[in-house]
């Protein structure tokens, strides 16, 4: 039988923090040190969310926009005097009227009538001043001036995950393009929004807040790209996105606003059509495309509405290979981007996309549903898609 170990009385079961293998002060340095770099990062990530660059609520390019962060402002603000007051005074009276050592206990009192009379009537007033002041903002961007420039229509549908943009009438021509909006400058927009399958969305930052597309309902909103507030020469370019978790590829739904002059708006709708097929590559490439593409995409001007019915029903019923809403590729040679915005457009994204769609954007439908990419990449040679490629973006 062993023996037990002896220890003494009063000496410790357990070692004590100053017998630890790691010093209380160097513990102590570790935490406040990690306390430090979250206050650095938490400091970083404000400072960059602030930043007035791409996407920024703090600076306002329209006038629905700026009433929109004047109320923020506002609201912000007092808030934010509201919050140290409070916090301030419960401060003071903690470190002022904390209990000490030998303090009696302190006299109990039922409260005091005027202070909490006073308390209530102050956040009432203040609440109900901005609330007033939060709805005559919203009656005041309901609608554009009736004494301005007649208003440019354009109609919003949102998809997964992409935008499409509609024009009924510009200078007597329907337009439908996707995912890059061209607006005039100092001409207001008015904009119909709705969704053909889940609720997404539209947010351009710069020129207004956000408002849902919501399936089977429309919404309406208005905004203006003023020129006394862009300090750039135009054409400018206004980055936007969906706001509204829609599924898989909802954060790689971008879209671009570019504001342009009148004149140079007007030229880039009369030059709206479908790519020219005056030489042999343009032709070769308009037979694969209307071989491969058709089913989904139109090329040749507006999509026909009962063609895009029958893609709309291909959608909603699912299968593997049956036609949905693509984006009408009239106008691809004059964008910017692809793939909804989270690429530039060149020969190089553009032979990226056509051969692997899901490498570029997980989650898009042309790659899960279309013939060609049933086992993967593209079942296309790079012969092919080398010729489709001049003559979607019309290479000479």
């Amino acid at each position: 039988m062993g023996l037990l170990p002896f220890r003494r009385e009063g000496s410790p079961s357990k070692p004590s923090a100053s017998n630890s293998s790691e010093p209380a002060g160097r513990r102590c340095s570790l935490r406040n040190r990690s306390v430090l770099l979250g206050l650095l990062m938490a400091l970083f990530l404000f400072v960059v969310g602030c930043s007035k660059d791409g996407q920024s609520t703090w600076e306002a390019f329209g006038p629905v926009a700026q009433k929109q962060l004047d109320l923020f402002n506002v609201l912000l603000w007092v808030m934010v005097a509201v919050f140290f007051l409070v916090e301030g005074v419960l401060l003071y009276a903690i470190l002022r009227y904390r209990r000490r050592p030998g303090d009696p206990k302190p006299p109990q009192i039922h409260g005091n009538t005027r202070l909490e009379i006073t308390l209530t009537i102050i956040p009432t007033i203040l609440v109900l001043g901005l609330g007033i002041w939060s709805i005559f903002t919203l009656f005041d961007i309901e609608e554009p001036p009736k004494d301005g420039p007649a208003p440019l229509q354009v109609n919003v549908t949102g998809h997964q995950w992409w935008f499409e943009f509609e024009y009924p009438d510009v200078n007597g021509k329907h337009i439908i393009t996707a995912n890059e909006m061209r607006i005039p400058v100092d001409r207001p927009i008015q904009i119909q929004l709705e969704s053909d399958d889940v609720i997404h969305s539209f947010w351009v930052p710069k020129l207004a807040g956000k408002l849902d597309l919501v399936p089977t309902h429309i919404n309406n909103m208005w905004f203006q790209a003023d020129s006394n507030k862009i300090d750039e020469d135009l054409p400018v370019t206004l980055f936007g996105q969906c706001a509204e978790l829609c599924g898989l590829a909802h954060a790689l739904m971008q879209f671009r606003v570019t504001v342009m002059e009148q004149g140079d708006f007007d030229s880039w709708a009369a030059a709206y059509g479908p790519p020219p097929t005056n030489t042999d590559k343009a032709k070769q490439g308009a037979q694969i495309f209307a071989a491969n593409c058709t089913l989904c995409h139109t090329i040749d001007g507006p999509d026909d509405p009962a063609l895009s019915a029958t893609r709309l029903t291909g959608f909603l019923t699912g299968g593997d290979i049956t036609p949905v809403p693509a984006p009408n590729l009239t106008d691809l040679r004059s964008r910017q981007t692809l793939a909804a915005g989270i690429v530039d457009l060149s020969e190089t994204t553009l032979r990226e996309w056509l051969h692997d769609p899901e490498d570029v954007k997980p989650g898009n439908y042309m790659s899960e549903r279309a013939v060609l990419y049933q086992d993967g990449p593209a079942n296309l040679s790079d012969e092919e898609i080398d010729t489709l490629i001049g003559y979607l973006l019309d290479l000479k």
